[in-house]
């Protein structure tokens, strides 16, 4: 070992040690260190040196040797840039105070990505280490805390997207990645299901927006029908008020009411495993249906009111199912009484009695509700106007569905030359053309009113000291982001709203909404069949005005209409 000359002017403490006799600790969680940012810091340490010693302390087994406890990339690049020495602060620490020195270090990182920092949190927690002792040491709240090691149970699926360069999982912000990682595994790996689509199909999700998409899938424990501590409906799985994958386990990682009360679930306390739940459903029902049908030979499965059914119930009663759209209940004595037993939502597998024949209702065989009859007994025929204004419902879905894939498919390239050409375009679109004002009206798809970091102040710096044009593209790509989410979704009550949304869209990009439209009209054609079809008194239209008409409809020689003639005043 080589203890520091005084004529290096050392400060205290620091010591100048043998590269080649320093080891890297196995506590350091970091992401691979990347080989082109040893390269980076090489060429700088081989201009400038060593500007900030390293923290060691003496190996354990190996004398002269000496364990690095935080540094590990700057030694690496001193190895490549050649130097035979590096500075470095020596300290005498036990297993725990070591911990804690390459913890702090890591943490205190610039660019430390959030998978890091969860996985460094963890690793205290392995440790011995408890939730408020990690939380004092770092100077951070306890929540904080759970939420941020909450990203090391990211199931692999999700942290290889994440870790991705230029993915849409990569784009997500730290509190987006809270609300995915708080799920039990089997729930994060169905949002992955289909290339992310739960997530990314209707554009770039704020957060707010997947906290919905993710309690849109979860049920809530109040409304569930059977005992909440009844073992036996699944007994692999437990109880559903033992259990932990419900919020109200996790006070921390979800809202505080979440929390049980009194020893009772709360009203927002869900469940987080879908796939339990339906399992458990299909075995309540079944267990229902066999305990009522003993007592009530009689008994009809029902669906009732318009909501879908789920895969599981309706591949296994599908066939046996009556959907009843407005059930008329009556007392078991009524006349017409029929015992039913609903299969889904809170009074699933509950015993009810419906009058079906004053019910308006059919079996769930696939067929399309009957049109409304006449007096004489026959289908009432659809008004032509409804029949049009259906088609061009399906037209505009048509359009709709095609730019929003033209906009989800726009690279960054694209909207670059798309900006460039309304520098030469002179048409109105062109000078309403202004992406700070759409900015302004749409939002952006990368909310960071969640995020307490500088993440968006990074972002904001590095737009700026690039090329002119590189921030106006990037203004650009989230609001394209934003219209994705305006034309996405299933909701078929909103497609004419959404095609004028599409049109108004093709003609600030300059997409040719025409083409698209004629396609339409070629895969979604007007029925043959419509054209004799009498939709009401003919309007017969009027002539356009003619300030010469023709005398008596006849014209003259030259085959121009003949004038009438003036007569003269009576003298």
């Amino acid at each position: 070992m080589k203890v520091a000359k005084k004529s290096r002017r050392v400060p205290a403490l620091i010591r100048m040690l043998f590269v080649d006799r320093l080891v890297p600790t196995p506590d350091n969680r970091r992401r691979p260190i990347t080989q082109a940012s040893v390269e980076s810091l090489a060429r700088s340490l081989a201009k400038d040196g060593v500007l900030q010693p390293i923290v060691v302390r003496p190996h354990a087994e190996k004398d002269g040797w000496f364990e690095i406890r935080a540094g590990e990339r700057r030694w690496r690049a001193a190895k490549l840039a050649g130097l035979k020495e590096m500075p470095a602060v020596v300290r005498t620490l036990d297993d725990e105070s070591a911990l804690s020195v390459t913890i702090a270090e890591n943490l205190q990182r610039e660019g430390l990505h959030p998978l890091e920092e969860a996985a460094t949190i963890q690793q205290a927690f392995d440790r011995g280490y408890d939730l408020r002792a990690v939380a004092a040491r770092l100077g951070k709240s306890p929540a904080y805390i759970a939420r941020r090691a909450s990203l090391s149970k990211l199931s692999k699926l999700w942290r290889d997207e994440i870790l991705k360069p230029e993915t849409e999982a990569s784009r997500l912000s730290v509190a987006h990645l809270e609300l995915i990682a708080r799920l039990p595994e089997e729930t994060q790996e169905s949002l992955a299901e289909e290339s992310f689509r739960a997530i990314f199909d209707r554009g770039f999700p704020t957060v707010e927006e997947l906290r919905r998409i993710i309690d849109g899938g979860l049920q809530s424990l109040r409304s569930m029908p059977w005992p909440l501590d009844d073992e036996t409906i699944d007994p692999k799985a437990g109880s559903c008020l033992n259990c932990p994958k419900r919020s109200g386990q996790h006070p921390m990682l979800f809202a505080p009411e979440d929390a049980p009360v009194d020893g009772r679930v709360s009203k927002t306390d869900r469940c987080l495993d879908p796939a339990c739940y339906d399992r458990k459903r299909l075995a309540f029902v079944e267990r229902r249906e066999t305990e009522l049908r003993g007592s009530h030979p009689g008994l009809r499965l029902v669906q009732l009111g318009y909501d879908r059914l789920q895969p599981r119930l309706l591949e296994k009663f599908g066939d046996r199912l009556t959907l009843v759209y407005n059930p008329k209940f009556v007392k078991p004595t009524a006349e017409g009484a029929t015992p039913v037993m609903q299969v889904d939502g809170p009074k699933a597998g509950r015993l009810m009695h419906v009058a079906l024949e004053a019910s308006a209702n059919r079996a769930l065989n696939g067929r399309k509700p009957e049109r409304p009859r006449g007096a004489d007994g026959k289908p009432v025929p659809m008004p032509l106007a409804e029949r049009r204004a259906r088609l061009q419902k399906r037209r505009d879905a048509f359009l709709v569905q095609k730019v929003g894939e033209q906009l989800r498919s726009m690279s960054e390239q694209d909207l670059l030359a798309t900006a460039g050409k309304f520098g030469t375009r002179t048409d109105s679109a062109a000078k309403r053309f202004n992406p700070l004002a759409l900015v302004l009206a749409f939002g952006t798809s990368t909310r960071a009113d969640r995020d307490h970091d500088d993440g968006p102040w990074k972002r904001y710096e590095e737009l700026i000291d690039r090329k002119a044009e590189v921030p106006l593209v990037a203004a650009l790509q989230e609001v394209v982001q934003v219209w994705v989410r305006r034309l996405g979704g299933s909701d078929t009550h909103h497609t004419t709203e959404q095609a004028a949304d599409a049109r108004r869209v093709c003609e600030l990009l300059g997409i040719d909404s025409a083409s698209i439209e004629a396609e339409a009209a070629r895969v979604i054609p007007t029925p043959k069949g419509w054209a004799s079809h009498d939709d009401g008194p003919k309007v017969v239209e009027e002539p356009p005005f003619d300030p010469d008409p023709p005398a008596n409809g006849k014209a003259g020689r030259s085959g121009k209409p003949l004038r009438p003639k003036r007569r003269r005043p009576a003298r």
